[in-house]
């Protein structure tokens, strides 16, 4: 006996619940445009895996049809190859964040005199 087809669920939405939406750089707009920045980020990370996903098909001659690129499954060396690959990316994108924060944690720097001086210059 078959069991009948379930029916496809909607991706959820993933959205802040809440009246207030997370305040983490202290300006509305500023917030905005860093939550639509890292899910642009996130979309350019998923289309590099995915173009890793074509190019490991090509070097085992395998034609990148849809099915083929959903049937993929990496290999460890794969997957370690494309967490180096994420690593840089958000090292590159988010260095001179990462670089505020190491000053100011080391106290070369602190938080609101960077922010001051950006500001000034």
């Amino acid at each position: 006996m078959t069991q009948p087809d379930s029916p496809k669920r909607a991706p959820r939405l993933r959205v802040a619940r809440g009246p207030k939406r997370p305040d983490y750089m202290g300006n509305k707009d500023l917030d905005r445009f860093m939550m639509m920045f890292t899910a642009l980020m996130g979309e350019v990370s998923a289309v590099r895996e995915r173009l890793d996903t074509h190019e490991r098909l090509a070097l085992r001659g395998i034609v990148a049809t849809p099915e083929a690129i959903e049937a993929f499954a990496p290999t460890p060396d794969d997957e370690a190859r494309r967490a180096d690959v994420r690593a840089g990316l958000l090292n590159r994108v988010f260095r001179i964040v990462l670089e505020e924060l190491e000053q100011a944690e080391h106290g070369a720097v602190d938080a609101e005199t960077i922010v001051a001086a950006e500001q000034a210059g």
